[in-house]
C-alpha cells in the first residue's frame, strides 16, 4: 500500500512517465519484431549466399546501420525534441521543414561516404546500392521523427515493423528468385526505407509565411543536429566498427563470417536500448537529468538486456549448429564475448540518450576515448589471439567505454538514473544456464522460459513501481530531510508543525519547499505562505479538488454496483495532492469492484507482482491513480481484517466517503511503517499526532494484539509518540524517523505465527521470506542517503 502523500515535486512533467513507459513498450515490441525479422533475414541469407557474399552483405549492413543510426538522431531526434519543446504550431512546422532540408543534404553526403567506404571491400553493384539506400534512409527519417515528436509511438512501431517486413520480403525475392546475390540483399534496405514516405509530412512544406525557416530557428536546429549527430555517430561507430575492421584483417572468410554472425546475435540488447531511447527521448527532453524517468529507462533495459545476454553467451554449440549452416562453427567460441560487448554497446546507447536529452555535450570526449579504447582492444586481441582474441578484446573495450560514460553521467546528473537496478537475479539466471549448457534440450527450455519471463516483466513495468518510489523521490530531489539545510527544516517545522510561519526570503523558502516535497507536506507549506508560493498553492488547491472529485466518482461507481468501499490513509493533514487514492472493498468483491472501476477508467490496469491478487492500479480519465485493495495488506501480507474495518467506517469531517474509525486509522499508519516503509515521515507524524488520544491508542492496542502484532504496535507507537513529543518541544528530530532493526524484524517474528494459526500458510511464507530482504534494502537506502 502506498501513502496518499505526494512523492514528487509539483511539476507538469509527471504525466510523461507513464506515457513514456507505454510508448517504450510499443517501440520495444516493434524493435524486437524488427530484430527478429533482421535475424531471420540474416539466417536465411547464410544459406542463400556463399561465405564471401555473406561477408560483403554483413559489412554493408553494418555501414547502413551506422548511417541509419546517425540519421535517426541527426534528423528525427532533433525533430522530436523540437516538437516536444515547441511553443507554437509554426515552431513545430519550422522544425519539420528544417528536418527535410537536413535529410536531403545529409542523405547525399552520407550516401557518398558509405559508397566510398564500401568500395574498399565490395564491387560496383553493392557500392551503388549502398549509396542509394543510405540516401533513402536519411530522407525517410523525417517521417519517423514526426511520429516520434508527436509521441505517436503506436503508429511509429507499426511503421518500423512494416519497414522490416518489406525488407525481408523484397530481399528474399531479389536473392532467391532473381539471383542478385549480395547486391539484391542490400537493395532491399532502400526499397523498405522508401515505404516510410507514406508518412512524409507534405503539409508542413506549405505552412507559415515569410521565410521558410527563420534564421534563429535554423541556427538553433543546426546546432542541435550537430550535437545529437556527433553523440550518436560515436555510438554508431562503437556498434559497427568491429564489423568493418574484421573484414579488413586477414582472418579468412569462415572466421570473419562467424564473428559477424555472432555480433548480429549478440547485439540484441542494442535494439532494446535504441527502442527505449526513441520512446523516452521526447519526455526526457522536457525534464532535467537524473530523474526517475531515466531510472525507469535503465530498469526496463536491464529487465530485457541482461537475460538476453545470458542466453546468447551460454548458447550450446549443438543449438548453434542447428540454426547456422556449415562454415559458422567458430560462433560457439565467439558468442560469449560478442554478447557481453552487445550489452555494453546497448548501455552506451542508452546512457548517451540521457546526455542528449538535456543537450549536454560533455560526453563527446569520453565517447571518443571509448571508441579509441575499443579499437585498440580489438586490435591487441587480434594480435594475441586471432579472431577469438579480437572478440575478447571487443568485450573488454566495450565495457571499458561504458564505464567511462557511466562515471561521467553520475558526476553530471547524479546516480538517480541507476536507482535500484538488481543484478542478483540475472547472475543467478546466467549460472543456471551455464550449468544446463551440457544438456542442450534442457538449456533451450530454460532459455525460452527466461526470455518469456523477461518479456512479461518488461510489459508489466510501471513508471514508478511501489517499491521504487522512495528511491525515485530521493534521486529527483536530493538527500533526505535532516541531511540538508537546517534552516530550511526549521522553517518547515515552524510553518507546518507549530503553525507559526516566520518571515523568509524566496531562496530560503525554496529550500524549505524542497524538504517539504520529500516529507509530503508541501501543501501545508504552500498554504502557510500563499503569497510567496502562490503558484504552488494554486496547484495544491487544484489537485486537492481533483482528488476529491476522483474519490467521489469512484465511490459512486462502486455504490451503483452494490459494493461498499472505505478510503484508507486519507487523513493526512492538509490537502491531498498527487497522492494515490487507496480504496478497500469487502471480502469477495474485489474482482467485481475492479470490473466496475475499469469500465469507468478505461486506461491500462497495472499490478505489482508481489500483490497481484490483492491490489490493482487503475488510472481514471483525470485525477490521481486509484489503488484498489482486497484488504489492508502490504506485499500481499494481510494485517487488518475487513470485517472490523467496514463495521466501524463512517464519513468524517464532512467528507462524503467512508473512512476508518480513529483506532483503525492509527493502526493503518503504524502498520504501514512496520510492514512496508520501516519509517515515519513528517506527514505521517502529523496524522498520528491527531490520534494520540488515550482511548484511541488503547483500543488500537487491543485490536493489534488480536491481529497478531500487538508488541510491534506498542514499539512503533512508542517511537512515534517520542518523536511527536520532541517536535512539540521544539527539538530537532532526524526525519524520517526510522524504526530500529529489532522492531522491523520483530514484527514478522510475531505476526507470521499468527497467520499460520489462522491457516494462511501462503501469506505466512511470504512474510517470512520478504522481511529480511526488506529490512536490508531499507538499511542500505538509509546508508546511501
Amino acid at each position: 500500500m502506498t501513502s496518499v502523500r505526494p512523492s514528487v515535486a509539483l511539476d507538469p512533467a509527471r504525466p510523461d512517465d507513464g506515457a513514456a513507459v507505454r510508448g517504450a513498450r510499443w517501440v520495444t515490441a516493434a524493435w524486437l519484431a524488427v530484430g527478429a525479422l533482421n535475424y531471420g533475414y540474416a539466417l536465411v541469407l547464410t544459406r542463400l549466399l556463399d561465405v564471401g557474399a555473406f561477408s560483403t552483405f554483413a559489412a554493408g549492413q553494418g555501414l547502413l546501420l551506422c548511417a541509419a543510426t546517425v540519421a535517426a538522431v541527426a534528423i528525427p531526434w532533433v525533430l522530436a525534441q523540437a516538437m516536444a519543446r515547441a511553443t507554437s504550431p509554426e515552431a513545430a512546422r519550422e522544425a519539420i521543414r528544417f528536418a527535410m532540408v537536413v535529410a536531403a543534404a545529409g542523405g547525399v553526403v552520407a550516401g557518398g561516404i558509405v559508397a566510398a567506404v564500401a568500395a574498399q571491400f565490395a564491387t560496383a553493384g553493392p557500392v551503388a546500392v549502398l549509396g542509394v539506400a543510405t540516401f533513402l534512409v536519411f530522407l525517410t527519417r523525417v517521417s519517423a521523427g514526426r511520429l516520434q515528436g508527436s509521441e505517436r509511438m503506436r503508429t511509429l512501431s507499426c511503421a518500423l515493423t512494416g519497414e522490416a517486413a518489406v525488407k525481408v520480403l523484397v530481399g528474399l525475392l531479389f536473392v532467391a528468385a532473381l539471383g542478385l546475390g549480395a547486391t539484391g540483399a542490400l537493395a532491399a534496405f532502400g526499397v523498405a526505407a522508401a515505404s516510410l514516405l507514406i508518412w512524409w509530412p507534405v503539409r508542413a512544406m506549405r505552412g507559415g509565411s515569410g521565410r521558410w525557416i527563420s534564421p534563429g530557428t535554423q541556427h538553433d536546429l543546426w546546432r542541435r543536429a550537430l550535437q545529437l549527430g556527433t553523440v550518436q555517430g560515436l555510438v554508431a561507430m562503437m556498434a559497427t566498427l568491429d564489423l568493418v575492421v574484421i573484414t579488413l584483417l586477414p582472418a579468412g572468410g569462415p572466421a570473419t563470417a562467424s564473428y559477424q554472425a555472432g555480433v548480429m546475435v549478440g547485439r540484441a540488447p542494442l535494439f532494446v536500448a535504441s527502442a527505449l531511447s526513441v520512446a523516452f527521448f521526447p519526455a526526457l527532453s522536457r525534464q532535467r537529468g537524473g530523474t526517475p524517468l531515466a531510472a525507469s529507462a535503465v530498469r526496463m533495459y536491464l529487465i530485457v538486456a541482461l537475460p538476453l545476454t545470458a542466453v546468447c553467451a551460454t548458447a550450446p554449440g549443438a543449438v548453434l549448429h542447428v540454426v547456422f549452416p556449415p562454415g559458422y562453427e567458430a560462433m560457439g567460441r565467439l558468442l560469449m564475448f560478442t554478447a557481453v560487448s552487445g550489452l555494453a554497446v546497448g548501455g552506451i546507447n542508452l546512457v548517451s540518450t540521457f546526455f542528449q536529452a538535456v543537450n549536454d555535450q560533455s560526453c563527446v570526449p569520453r565517447q571518443a576515448i571509448g571508441v579509441l579504447v575499443f579499437l585498440g582492444a580489438v586490435l591487441v586481441g587480434w594480435r594475441l589471439g586471432g579472431v577469438q582474441g579480437f572478440a575478447l578484446g571487443g568485450s573488454v573495450g566495450a565495457m571499458a567505454a561504458l564505464l567511462l560514460l557511466v562515471h561521467l553521467l553520475i558526476r553530471r546528473q547524479g546516480s538517480g538514473a541507476f536507482a535500484e537496478p538488481s543484478l542478483v537475479e540475472p547472475l543467478l539466471v546466467a549460472c543456471v544456464l551455464v550449468a544446463l549448457r551440457p544438456v542442450p534440450v534442457v538449456w533451450l527450455v530454460a532459455a525460452v522460459a527466461t526470455s518469456a519471463l523477461a518479456a512479461v516483466r518488461f510489459l508489466r513495468h510501471r513508471a514508478h513501481p511501489p517499491t521504487a518510489r522512495a528511491s525515485a523521490r530521493t534521486a529527483a530531489d536530493g538527500p533526505a530531510p535532516g541531511a540538508g539545510d537546517d534552516d530550511a527544516v526549521g522553517l518547515l517545522l515552524d510553518a507546518v508543525w507549530h503553525h507559526a510561519p516566520r518571515p523568509a526570503g524566496d531562496e530560503e523558502l525554496h529550500r524549505a519547499l524542497a524538504v517539504a516535497r520529500r516529507s509530503g507536506t508541501e501543501g501545508l507549506l504552500a498554504l502557510a505562505y500563499p503569497g510567496q508560493l502562490a503558484e504552488t498553492a494554486a496547484e495544491v488547491r487544484r489537485r486537492d479538488a481533483a482528488f476529491r472529485d476522483t474519490v467521489c466518482r469512484a465511490r459512486q461507481r462502486l455504490h451503483d454496483a452494490g459494493i461498499d468501499s472505505v478510503l484508507i490513509k486519507a487523513d493526512v493533514p492538509g490537502p491531498n495532492l498527487v497522492g494515490d487514492a487507496d480504496v478497500v472493498v469487502p471480502d469477495g468483491r474485489w474482482a467485481a469492484a475492479e470490473r466496475a472501476l475499469s469500465a469507468w477508467c478505461g486506461g491500462p490496469r497495472d499490478r505489482y507482482w508481489l500483490e497481484r491478487r490483492s491490489k490493482v492500479f487503475l488510472r481514471p480519465p483525470s485525477g490521481p491513480e486509484i489503488h484498489l485493495h482486497a484488504c489492508v495488506s502490504w506485499f500481499g501480507v494481510p494485517v487488518l481484517p475487513n470485517s472490523a474495518l467496514f463495521a466501524h467506517a463512517v464519513p468524517a469531517d464532512g467528507r462524503p466517503w467512508p473512512e476508518p474509525r480513529p483506532a483503525d486509522r492509527l493502526r493503518i499508519w503504524l502498520a504501514h511503517a512496520l510492514f512496508q516503509n520501516l519509517s515515519l515521515d513528517l506527514s505521517e507524524l502529523l496524522a498520528i499526532r491527531q490520534l494520540l488520544d488515550e482511548r484511541v491508542t488503547e483500543q488500537a492496542r487491543r485490536e493489534a494484539a488480536r491481529e497478531g502484532w500487538g508488541h510491534a504496535y506498542e514499539r512503533a507507537l512508542r517511537t512515534a509518540r517520542e518523536a511527536v513529543e520532541r517536535l512539540d518541544r521544539g527539538e530537532r528530530v532526524p526525519l524520517p524517523v526510522r524504526l530500529t532493526v529489532p522492531v522491523s524484524l520483530g514484527v514478522a517474528v510475531e505476526h507470521t505465527p499468527h497467520l499460520l494459526r489462522q491457516g494462511r500458510v501462503g501469506a505466512a511464507a511470504r512474510e517470512a521470506a520478504l522481511r529480511i530482504p526488506l529490512v536490508v534494502a531499507k538499511r542500505r537506502k538509509k546508508e546511501d542517503a
